[in-house]
């Protein structure tokens, strides 16, 4: 009986074989979507970027991170010691110009050669009045207020107090209300072929069961290095519907691509890193 059975099943297989080939086959050759995951954040679209209007040293910050600002309200201010003596020396120097033209025009009535000079000096007063009237401008913009409504988007403030900063340097960021998108930053290994408007869903860390559903707008043509020290592709990826999650918030997101055979999307990663580790 048992070699019947036997016989049985060889007879079978040798009648079920090809079949059982050809579904295998078809399995590997199923159409998937290529999909990878990586770090993504809520960030602002269009952010309005504060930056230092002159050279000095912050004094003092009036608002915190995540703070909600209104138009025209104190943001931070420069310490005023130094820009305050420029003020008081352009106003020395203005005074004396003007001393030294009064004097030499009272000289030019009997005088050619002070008259001579009256146009040189009042050149020097026109200077001097320039230079006063920049130093003033420099004091009056000292505090720098917020050009619109928003939250303000920045580190810890104690960390800008006391420190020179240069004229342009990027302070702080005010962000309008739900104004956001994804920002992902796709690994080098992982830097699949995006079909234009590709589908991206970010789960948050504080939210992982209301996925933010997005849609790529741009990627990145080089990698460039993250703080955490790996090479990556930035992308961002505009929402799909509003959301009420506020910027700063991180999670995983998941970047659709192409629909590739099973076999590759199987295959793709232990081939990169054979090829890798080979050399060929």
């Amino acid at each position: 009986s048992q070699a019947l059975v036997w016989q049985a099943g060889q007879v079978w297989w040798r009648q079920r074989r090809v079949q059982i080939a050809a579904g295998m086959l078809a399995v590997l050759f199923w159409p998937v979507r290529l999909t990878v995951l990586a770090p993504g954040e809520l960030v602002p679209a269009h952010p309005l970027v504060m930056r230092a209007p002159l050279d000095g040293v912050i004094d003092v910050f009036h608002v915190q991170p995540n703070q909600v600002v209104t138009k025209n309200q104190l943001l931070f201010s420069f310490d005023q010691t130094l820009i305050r003596s420029r003020v008081e020396v352009a106003q020395q120097l203005l005074a004396t110009a003007q001393t030294d033209y009064r004097q030499t025009s009272q000289q030019a009535l009997s005088d050619v050669k002070a008259k001579a000079q009256l146009s040189l000096l009042a050149g020097k007063i026109e200077e001097k009045r320039a230079e006063l009237s920049f130093a003033a401008e420099q004091q009056q913009r000292a505090s720098v207020a917020a050009p619109q409504a928003g939250m303000v988007l920045m580190d810890d403030p104690s960390e800008w107090i006391g420190k020179p900063v240069a004229v342009g340097e990027r302070i702080l960021r005010i962000a309008t209300p739900g104004d956001s998108e994804v920002e992902v930053w796709i690994p080098i290994a992982d830097a699949i072929t995006l079909p234009e408007g590709a589908q991206v869903s970010l789960y948050l860390h504080a939210s992982p069961l209301s996925p933010v559903p997005a849609r790529v707008r741009y990627m990145a043509h080089d990698a460039v290095q993250r703080p955490d020290g790996i090479y990556a592709y930035r992308l961002r990826a505009t929402l799909s519907e509003p959301t009420h999650h506020r910027v700063g918030l991180k999670g995983t997101a998941r970047v659709h691509g192409d629909w590739v055979p099973l076999a590759y999307w199987l295959l793709r990663r232990p081939w990169a890193a054979l090829r890798a580790t080979l050399g060929f």
